[in-house]
Protein backbone atom coordinates (compact mmCIF):
# COMPACT_ATOMS: atom_id res chain seq x y z
CA UNK A 1 0.00 0.00 0.00
CA UNK A 2 2.55 2.57 0.85
CA UNK A 3 4.45 1.96 -2.30
CA UNK A 4 1.01 2.62 -4.19
CA UNK A 5 0.88 5.60 -2.51
CA UNK A 6 4.72 6.66 -2.92
CA UNK A 7 3.93 5.92 -6.72
CA UNK A 8 0.71 8.22 -6.94
CA UNK A 9 2.62 11.16 -5.36
CA UNK A 10 5.02 10.56 -7.65
CA UNK A 11 2.83 11.87 -10.67
CA UNK A 12 1.49 14.71 -8.84
CA UNK A 13 2.86 17.46 -11.28
CA UNK A 14 5.06 20.34 -9.32
CA UNK A 15 3.12 23.81 -9.52
CA UNK A 16 5.96 25.11 -12.01
CA UNK A 17 6.17 22.32 -14.14
CA UNK A 18 2.85 20.47 -14.41
CA UNK A 19 2.17 17.34 -16.30
CA UNK A 20 -0.47 16.82 -18.65
CA UNK A 21 -2.39 13.61 -17.29
CA UNK A 22 -2.49 11.73 -14.95
CA UNK A 23 -3.26 8.07 -13.97
CA UNK A 24 -7.33 7.49 -14.49
CA UNK A 25 -7.60 4.62 -11.00
CA UNK A 26 -11.21 5.00 -10.17
CA UNK A 27 -12.29 8.16 -11.11
CA UNK A 28 -12.78 6.93 -14.94
CA UNK A 29 -16.03 6.33 -14.00
CA UNK A 30 -16.91 9.43 -12.26
CA UNK A 31 -15.54 11.67 -15.53
CA UNK A 32 -17.83 9.29 -18.27
CA UNK A 33 -21.10 10.56 -17.26
CA UNK A 34 -19.58 13.93 -18.86
CA UNK A 35 -17.50 12.69 -21.39
CA UNK A 36 -19.51 13.66 -24.19
CA UNK A 37 -20.52 16.89 -22.70
CA UNK A 38 -16.10 17.42 -22.67
CA UNK A 39 -15.59 16.48 -26.26
CA UNK A 40 -18.74 19.48 -27.21
CA UNK A 41 -16.91 21.92 -25.05
CA UNK A 42 -14.03 21.29 -26.30
CA UNK A 43 -14.77 21.78 -29.73
CA UNK A 44 -17.05 25.33 -28.58
CA UNK A 45 -14.18 26.89 -26.15
CA UNK A 46 -10.86 25.38 -26.32
CA UNK A 47 -8.09 26.25 -29.28
CA UNK A 48 -4.60 25.96 -28.30
CA UNK A 49 -2.95 28.62 -30.19
CA UNK A 50 -2.81 31.32 -27.47
CA UNK A 51 1.08 32.33 -25.70
CA UNK A 52 1.49 32.45 -22.32
CA UNK A 53 1.85 36.06 -22.59
CA UNK A 54 -1.41 36.09 -23.87
CA UNK A 55 -2.83 33.93 -20.35
CA UNK A 56 -0.80 36.56 -18.43
CA UNK A 57 -3.24 39.48 -19.88
CA UNK A 58 -6.47 37.49 -19.99
CA UNK A 59 -5.86 36.63 -16.25
CA UNK A 60 -4.92 40.39 -15.10
CA UNK A 61 -7.69 41.88 -17.27
CA UNK A 62 -10.19 39.79 -15.11
CA UNK A 63 -8.33 41.06 -11.96
CA UNK A 64 -7.14 43.94 -12.59
CA UNK A 65 -9.99 46.98 -13.09
CA UNK A 66 -12.58 48.46 -10.77
CA UNK A 67 -11.59 46.34 -7.66
CA UNK A 68 -8.38 48.94 -7.63
CA UNK A 69 -10.98 51.61 -6.67
CA UNK A 70 -12.68 49.67 -3.54
CA UNK A 71 -9.81 48.09 -1.93
CA UNK A 72 -8.29 51.46 -0.34
CA UNK A 73 -11.96 51.28 1.51
CA UNK A 74 -11.39 47.73 2.17
CA UNK A 75 -8.15 48.49 3.78
CA UNK A 76 -9.92 51.33 5.54
CA UNK A 77 -11.96 48.54 7.18
CA UNK A 78 -9.10 46.50 8.01
CA UNK A 79 -6.18 48.81 8.87
CA UNK A 80 -2.67 48.03 7.42
CA UNK A 81 -2.93 44.41 8.25
CA UNK A 82 -4.40 44.45 4.75
CA UNK A 83 -1.17 44.83 3.41
CA UNK A 84 -0.58 41.35 4.39
CA UNK A 85 -4.51 40.19 3.78
CA UNK A 86 -3.46 41.50 -0.21
CA UNK A 87 -0.25 39.34 -0.49
CA UNK A 88 -1.71 36.24 1.39
CA UNK A 89 -4.74 36.01 -1.06
CA UNK A 90 -2.34 36.30 -4.28
CA UNK A 91 -0.44 33.22 -2.93
CA UNK A 92 -3.52 31.27 -2.30
CA UNK A 93 -5.15 32.39 -5.49
CA UNK A 94 -2.28 30.91 -7.13
CA UNK A 95 -2.36 27.89 -5.37
CA UNK A 96 -5.55 27.06 -5.95
CA UNK A 97 -5.43 28.19 -9.70
CA UNK A 98 -2.80 25.23 -9.90
CA UNK A 99 -4.70 22.46 -7.59
CA UNK A 100 -7.61 23.19 -9.92
CA UNK A 101 -5.50 22.27 -12.71
CA UNK A 102 -4.54 19.30 -11.43
CA UNK A 103 -8.12 18.16 -10.67
CA UNK A 104 -9.10 19.27 -15.08
CA UNK A 105 -6.19 15.93 -15.53
CA UNK A 106 -7.08 14.11 -12.19
CA UNK A 107 -8.60 11.44 -14.91
CA UNK A 108 -7.56 9.88 -18.26
CA UNK A 109 -8.15 13.00 -19.90
CA UNK A 110 -8.75 16.68 -19.67
CA UNK A 111 -11.56 18.11 -18.19
CA UNK A 112 -12.53 21.08 -20.10
CA UNK A 113 -14.72 23.58 -18.10
CA UNK A 114 -14.89 24.58 -14.04
CA UNK A 115 -18.54 23.09 -14.36
CA UNK A 116 -17.35 19.87 -15.68
CA UNK A 117 -14.54 19.26 -13.27
CA UNK A 118 -17.09 19.90 -10.58
CA UNK A 119 -19.28 17.34 -12.42
CA UNK A 120 -16.92 14.95 -12.79
CA UNK A 121 -15.84 15.06 -8.77
CA UNK A 122 -20.20 15.80 -7.32
CA UNK A 123 -22.08 14.45 -10.62
CA UNK A 124 -24.97 16.45 -11.73
CA UNK A 125 -25.59 18.37 -8.60
CA UNK A 126 -22.31 19.42 -8.58
CA UNK A 127 -22.36 20.68 -12.38
CA UNK A 128 -25.51 22.90 -11.64
CA UNK A 129 -24.17 23.78 -8.42
CA UNK A 130 -20.74 25.22 -10.05
CA UNK A 131 -22.69 26.44 -13.32
CA UNK A 132 -24.85 29.22 -11.32
CA UNK A 133 -22.02 30.02 -8.60
CA UNK A 134 -20.05 30.91 -11.84
CA UNK A 135 -23.17 33.25 -13.72
CA UNK A 136 -23.54 34.51 -10.23
CA UNK A 137 -19.56 35.68 -9.99
CA UNK A 138 -19.28 36.78 -13.16
CA UNK A 139 -22.74 38.66 -13.52
CA UNK A 140 -21.48 40.37 -10.01
CA UNK A 141 -18.45 41.59 -11.13
CA UNK A 142 -20.08 42.74 -14.78
CA UNK A 143 -23.25 44.79 -12.90
CA UNK A 144 -20.59 46.55 -10.16
CA UNK A 145 -18.66 47.46 -13.59
CA UNK A 146 -21.98 49.00 -14.62
CA UNK A 147 -22.53 50.94 -11.80
CA UNK A 148 -19.37 52.50 -11.82
CA UNK A 149 -19.33 53.12 -15.12
CA UNK A 150 -23.01 54.41 -15.05
CA UNK A 151 -22.46 56.55 -11.82
CA UNK A 152 -18.94 58.24 -12.99
CA UNK A 153 -20.30 59.22 -16.38
CA UNK A 154 -22.75 60.88 -14.64
CA UNK A 155 -20.16 62.71 -12.61
CA UNK A 156 -18.20 63.85 -15.21
CA UNK A 157 -21.17 65.20 -16.92
CA UNK A 158 -21.89 67.27 -14.28
CA UNK A 159 -17.97 68.56 -13.24
CA UNK A 160 -18.55 69.42 -17.12
CA UNK A 161 -21.59 71.83 -16.28
CA UNK A 162 -24.19 69.42 -17.42
CA UNK A 163 -26.58 66.85 -16.11
CA UNK A 164 -27.34 62.85 -16.90
CA UNK A 165 -29.52 60.69 -15.09
CA UNK A 166 -27.39 57.59 -13.50
CA UNK A 167 -29.90 55.45 -14.97
CA UNK A 168 -30.03 56.82 -18.26
CA UNK A 169 -25.81 56.33 -18.26
CA UNK A 170 -25.81 53.26 -17.11
CA UNK A 171 -28.41 52.19 -20.23
CA UNK A 172 -26.03 53.83 -22.76
CA UNK A 173 -22.47 51.87 -21.07
CA UNK A 174 -24.75 48.71 -20.90
CA UNK A 175 -25.56 49.05 -24.71
CA UNK A 176 -21.84 49.45 -25.34
CA UNK A 177 -20.69 46.57 -23.43
CA UNK A 178 -23.43 44.44 -25.14
CA UNK A 179 -21.52 44.86 -28.74
CA UNK A 180 -18.59 42.73 -27.86
CA UNK A 181 -19.84 40.63 -25.57
CA UNK A 182 -22.60 39.24 -27.76
CA UNK A 183 -20.14 39.57 -30.90
CA UNK A 184 -17.02 37.72 -29.16
CA UNK A 185 -17.16 34.31 -28.59
CA UNK A 186 -14.36 32.69 -27.11
CA UNK A 187 -11.46 34.04 -24.26
CA UNK A 188 -9.03 32.73 -27.61
CA UNK A 189 -10.87 36.12 -30.07
CA UNK A 190 -10.24 38.54 -27.24
CA UNK A 191 -6.48 38.55 -26.44
CA UNK A 192 -5.91 41.90 -27.92
CA UNK A 193 -8.66 43.16 -25.51
CA UNK A 194 -7.29 41.92 -22.76
CA UNK A 195 -3.84 43.19 -23.80
CA UNK A 196 -5.86 47.19 -23.51
CA UNK A 197 -7.79 46.63 -20.63
CA UNK A 198 -5.13 45.68 -19.16
CA UNK A 199 -2.71 48.79 -19.78
CA UNK A 200 -6.07 51.45 -19.58
CA UNK A 201 -6.23 49.51 -15.72
CA UNK A 202 -2.24 50.35 -14.78
CA UNK A 203 -3.15 53.97 -16.03
CA UNK A 204 -5.38 54.00 -13.74
CA UNK A 205 -3.72 52.70 -10.63
CA UNK A 206 -0.96 54.84 -11.31
CA UNK A 207 -2.73 58.00 -11.95
CA UNK A 208 -4.86 57.22 -7.99
CA UNK A 209 -1.81 56.81 -6.59
CA UNK A 210 -0.04 59.55 -7.25
CA UNK A 211 -3.07 61.84 -6.97
CA UNK A 212 -3.65 60.23 -4.21
CA UNK A 213 -0.61 61.08 -2.66
CA UNK A 214 -0.64 64.74 -3.62
CA UNK A 215 -4.10 65.59 -2.07
CA UNK A 216 -3.61 63.55 1.18
CA UNK A 217 -4.38 65.64 4.47
CA UNK A 218 -1.82 67.51 6.13
CA UNK A 219 -1.98 69.95 8.83
CA UNK A 220 -1.21 73.47 6.19
CA UNK A 221 -3.38 71.45 3.35
CA UNK A 222 -6.94 69.99 4.03
CA UNK A 223 -9.56 69.58 1.14
CA UNK A 224 -12.95 69.93 1.99
CA UNK A 225 -13.45 66.53 1.82
CA UNK A 226 -11.68 65.62 4.72
CA UNK A 227 -13.64 65.56 8.30
CA UNK A 228 -10.56 66.45 10.21
CA UNK A 229 -7.51 64.71 10.67
CA UNK A 230 -7.93 60.77 8.98
CA UNK A 231 -7.29 57.88 11.66
CA UNK A 232 -4.82 54.80 10.38
CA UNK A 233 -4.59 51.99 12.00
CA UNK A 234 -2.59 48.46 12.18
CA UNK A 235 -5.05 45.68 12.52
CA UNK A 236 -9.12 46.33 12.72
CA UNK A 237 -10.24 42.91 13.87
CA UNK A 238 -13.51 42.51 12.85
CA UNK A 239 -13.02 43.79 9.29
CA UNK A 240 -10.62 40.63 8.91
CA UNK A 241 -13.89 38.41 7.48
CA UNK A 242 -15.37 40.76 5.07
CA UNK A 243 -12.04 41.98 3.52
CA UNK A 244 -10.80 38.71 2.76
CA UNK A 245 -13.97 38.33 1.10
CA UNK A 246 -13.19 41.85 -0.76
CA UNK A 247 -10.07 40.82 -1.52
CA UNK A 248 -10.83 37.53 -2.57
CA UNK A 249 -13.16 38.40 -5.40
CA UNK A 250 -9.94 40.41 -6.88
CA UNK A 251 -8.06 36.91 -7.31
CA UNK A 252 -10.91 34.94 -7.86
CA UNK A 253 -10.48 33.88 -11.44
CA UNK A 254 -10.68 30.06 -11.16
CA UNK A 255 -13.89 30.19 -13.42
CA UNK A 256 -12.12 31.38 -16.36
CA UNK A 257 -9.02 29.28 -15.42
CA UNK A 258 -9.27 26.28 -17.70
CA UNK A 259 -10.87 28.31 -20.39
CA UNK A 260 -7.64 30.71 -20.57
CA UNK A 261 -5.27 27.33 -20.05
CA UNK A 262 -7.26 25.74 -22.93
CA UNK A 263 -6.28 28.56 -25.04
CA UNK A 264 -2.53 28.39 -24.07
CA UNK A 265 0.01 26.36 -27.03
CA UNK A 266 1.58 24.96 -23.83
CA UNK A 267 0.00 24.50 -20.91
CA UNK A 268 2.52 23.23 -19.28
CA UNK A 269 3.03 26.40 -18.37
CA UNK A 270 0.10 27.63 -16.77
CA UNK A 271 1.61 27.37 -13.21
CA UNK A 272 4.14 30.26 -13.61
CA UNK A 273 1.89 32.23 -16.05
CA UNK A 274 -0.95 32.30 -13.29
CA UNK A 275 2.06 33.24 -10.76
CA UNK A 276 3.34 35.84 -12.84
CA UNK A 277 0.01 37.62 -13.19
CA UNK A 278 -0.97 37.15 -9.81
CA UNK A 279 2.48 38.96 -8.69
CA UNK A 280 1.57 41.75 -11.55
CA UNK A 281 -2.05 42.08 -10.00
CA UNK A 282 -0.89 42.28 -6.56
CA UNK A 283 1.52 44.99 -6.96
CA UNK A 284 -1.31 46.84 -8.87
CA UNK A 285 -3.55 46.23 -5.35
CA UNK A 286 -1.16 47.13 -3.19
CA UNK A 287 0.00 50.71 -5.01
CA UNK A 288 -3.74 51.79 -5.30
CA UNK A 289 -4.90 50.71 -1.55
CA UNK A 290 -1.50 51.13 0.17
CA UNK A 291 -1.54 55.37 -1.26
CA UNK A 292 -5.31 55.70 -0.48
CA UNK A 293 -5.36 54.83 2.78
CA UNK A 294 -2.37 57.02 3.33
CA UNK A 295 -4.43 59.84 1.89
CA UNK A 296 -7.63 58.96 3.20
CA UNK A 297 -7.67 56.73 5.92
CA UNK A 298 -10.61 55.94 7.78
CA UNK A 299 -12.25 58.37 5.31
CA UNK A 300 -11.93 56.45 1.91
CA UNK A 301 -14.78 55.86 0.12
CA UNK A 302 -16.00 53.62 -2.52
CA UNK A 303 -15.06 54.11 -5.66
CA UNK A 304 -11.71 55.97 -4.28
CA UNK A 305 -12.77 58.49 -7.03
CA UNK A 306 -14.88 60.18 -4.71
CA UNK A 307 -12.03 60.74 -2.68
CA UNK A 308 -10.17 63.37 -4.79
CA UNK A 309 -10.97 66.36 -6.47
CA UNK A 310 -11.94 67.45 -10.10
CA UNK A 311 -8.97 67.44 -12.04
CA UNK A 312 -8.42 66.96 -15.55
CA UNK A 313 -5.60 63.63 -14.79
CA UNK A 314 -8.52 62.15 -11.99
CA UNK A 315 -11.15 62.88 -15.22
CA UNK A 316 -9.14 61.34 -17.29
CA UNK A 317 -8.16 58.04 -14.87
CA UNK A 318 -12.45 57.98 -14.66
CA UNK A 319 -12.71 57.71 -18.57
CA UNK A 320 -9.68 55.16 -18.74
CA UNK A 321 -11.33 52.88 -16.47
CA UNK A 322 -14.84 53.06 -18.13
CA UNK A 323 -12.98 52.10 -21.11
CA UNK A 324 -11.17 49.19 -19.53
CA UNK A 325 -14.46 47.73 -18.17
CA UNK A 326 -16.23 47.80 -21.99
CA UNK A 327 -13.22 46.16 -23.22
CA UNK A 328 -12.88 43.66 -19.90
CA UNK A 329 -16.25 43.11 -19.44
CA UNK A 330 -16.28 40.26 -22.61
CA UNK A 331 -13.58 38.46 -20.63
CA UNK A 332 -15.64 37.75 -17.41
CA UNK A 333 -18.85 37.42 -19.22
CA UNK A 334 -17.76 35.18 -22.15
CA UNK A 335 -16.11 32.41 -19.25
CA UNK A 336 -19.65 32.51 -17.75
CA UNK A 337 -21.90 31.97 -20.73
CA UNK A 338 -19.45 29.14 -22.13
CA UNK A 339 -20.61 27.26 -19.31
CA UNK A 340 -24.33 27.63 -19.07
CA UNK A 341 -24.25 27.68 -22.88
CA UNK A 342 -23.01 24.04 -22.53
CA UNK A 343 -25.18 23.24 -20.26
CA UNK A 344 -27.43 24.14 -22.27
CA UNK A 345 -26.52 22.58 -25.45
CA UNK A 346 -25.96 25.79 -26.99
CA UNK A 347 -23.43 24.86 -29.43
CA UNK A 348 -22.51 24.44 -33.07
CA UNK A 349 -22.58 20.52 -33.04
CA UNK A 350 -25.61 20.84 -31.42
CA UNK A 351 -27.90 23.27 -33.09
CA UNK A 352 -25.86 24.64 -36.26
CA UNK A 353 -24.17 27.33 -36.51
CA UNK A 354 -27.09 29.81 -37.19
CA UNK A 355 -29.35 28.70 -34.60
CA UNK A 356 -26.33 28.69 -32.31
CA UNK A 357 -25.36 32.47 -33.15
CA UNK A 358 -29.24 32.89 -32.62
CA UNK A 359 -29.47 31.50 -29.49
CA UNK A 360 -26.22 32.88 -28.29
CA UNK A 361 -27.14 36.43 -29.00
CA UNK A 362 -30.77 36.23 -27.26
CA UNK A 363 -29.02 34.55 -24.17
CA UNK A 364 -26.35 37.24 -23.91
CA UNK A 365 -28.89 40.35 -24.55
CA UNK A 366 -31.14 38.72 -21.75
CA UNK A 367 -27.99 38.57 -19.45
CA UNK A 368 -27.40 42.22 -20.11
CA UNK A 369 -31.29 43.46 -19.68
CA UNK A 370 -31.37 41.70 -16.47
CA UNK A 371 -27.72 43.01 -15.11
CA UNK A 372 -28.80 46.55 -15.94
CA UNK A 373 -32.22 45.84 -14.50
CA UNK A 374 -30.56 45.57 -11.34
CA UNK A 375 -27.85 47.52 -11.65
CA UNK A 376 -30.45 50.65 -12.08
CA UNK A 377 -32.04 49.07 -8.83
CA UNK A 378 -29.17 48.95 -6.39
CA UNK A 379 -26.73 51.52 -7.70
CA UNK A 380 -24.11 50.91 -5.24
CA UNK A 381 -20.56 49.77 -6.42
CA UNK A 382 -19.09 48.98 -3.46
CA UNK A 383 -21.76 47.03 -1.18
CA UNK A 384 -22.93 44.94 -4.35
CA UNK A 385 -18.82 44.09 -4.55
CA UNK A 386 -19.01 43.59 -0.89
CA UNK A 387 -22.25 41.19 -1.71
CA UNK A 388 -20.95 39.29 -4.77
CA UNK A 389 -17.86 38.57 -3.06
CA UNK A 390 -19.60 36.94 0.45
CA UNK A 391 -22.05 34.85 -1.91
CA UNK A 392 -20.04 33.69 -4.68
CA UNK A 393 -16.16 34.65 -4.54
CA UNK A 394 -15.52 33.02 -1.15
CA UNK A 395 -17.21 29.45 -2.82
CA UNK A 396 -14.87 29.97 -6.08
CA UNK A 397 -11.95 31.14 -4.26
CA UNK A 398 -11.85 28.55 -1.65
CA UNK A 399 -14.29 25.88 -1.84
CA UNK A 400 -14.80 24.58 -4.99
CA UNK A 401 -10.99 23.91 -6.30
CA UNK A 402 -10.35 22.64 -3.16
CA UNK A 403 -12.90 20.20 -2.66
CA UNK A 404 -12.31 19.03 -6.43
CA UNK A 405 -8.57 18.31 -5.98
CA UNK A 406 -9.57 16.33 -2.53
CA UNK A 407 -12.30 14.71 -4.19
CA UNK A 408 -11.06 13.60 -7.89
CA UNK A 409 -7.60 12.88 -6.31
CA UNK A 410 -8.29 10.82 -3.52
CA UNK A 411 -7.64 11.34 0.04
CA UNK A 412 -4.70 8.46 -0.52
CA UNK A 413 -2.21 10.55 -3.54
CA UNK A 414 -2.45 13.73 -1.43
CA UNK A 415 0.22 14.38 1.19
CA UNK A 416 -1.22 14.90 4.84
CA UNK A 417 0.44 18.60 5.37
CA UNK A 418 -1.56 19.26 1.87
CA UNK A 419 -4.89 17.85 3.07
CA UNK A 420 -4.36 19.82 5.94
CA UNK A 421 -3.87 23.30 4.17
CA UNK A 422 -7.08 22.48 2.10
CA UNK A 423 -8.88 21.91 5.24
CA UNK A 424 -7.95 25.30 6.42
CA UNK A 425 -8.50 27.33 3.45
CA UNK A 426 -11.91 25.43 3.03
CA UNK A 427 -12.54 26.81 6.98
CA UNK A 428 -11.33 30.46 5.78
CA UNK A 429 -13.68 29.95 2.92
CA UNK A 430 -16.67 29.52 4.91
CA UNK A 431 -15.90 32.17 7.91
CA UNK A 432 -16.00 34.29 5.12
CA UNK A 433 -18.57 33.75 2.97
CA UNK A 434 -21.15 33.65 6.63
CA UNK A 435 -19.43 36.68 8.06
CA UNK A 436 -19.05 38.70 5.36
CA UNK A 437 -22.26 38.34 3.64
CA UNK A 438 -23.78 39.58 7.24
CA UNK A 439 -21.64 42.90 7.13
CA UNK A 440 -22.59 42.87 2.84
CA UNK A 441 -26.06 43.10 3.64
CA UNK A 442 -25.71 45.31 6.13
CA UNK A 443 -24.41 47.67 4.72
CA UNK A 444 -26.35 47.75 1.45
CA UNK A 445 -29.42 48.00 3.94
CA UNK A 446 -27.46 51.40 5.45
CA UNK A 447 -27.32 52.35 1.38
CA UNK A 448 -30.49 51.76 0.60
CA UNK A 449 -31.90 53.53 3.52
CA UNK A 450 -29.31 56.57 2.82
CA UNK A 451 -29.86 56.66 -0.49
CA UNK A 452 -26.23 56.69 -1.50
CA UNK A 453 -23.45 54.08 -1.03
Amino acid sequence: MAASTSDSLDKTPEPFGETSSYDSGKQNMAVSDSSDANERFVEHAVQRNGSWLGGIMNIMCISIGTGTMNLPKVVSRVGWFGIILFILMAVIGWYVGVLFRRAMYATDRRVSSFALVTKSAFGKFGFWFATVITYLYCCGTALSWIIVCGTQISRLVGFAGGHLDEKISMTIIALVMWVPFTALKTLREITISSMFGVLTALFTVFVLAVTSLQHKYTDVYHGPEFDGAPKHEFIIGKGIPSAIASISFMYAGSVAFPHVEGNMRKPQQFGWMLFVANTLVCGAYLLSSVTGYVAFGDQTVSPILNNLPNLAIVNAATIVIIVHCVFALPVMLVSASLELELALGVMPGILGKKKELAWRVLMRTVTMGVLLGISIAIPYFGQVIDLVSAISTTVVFFMVPVFCYVKLLGWSRIPKYELLLCAVLAAIGAVACVWGLIDAIKSLRTAVQLGHG
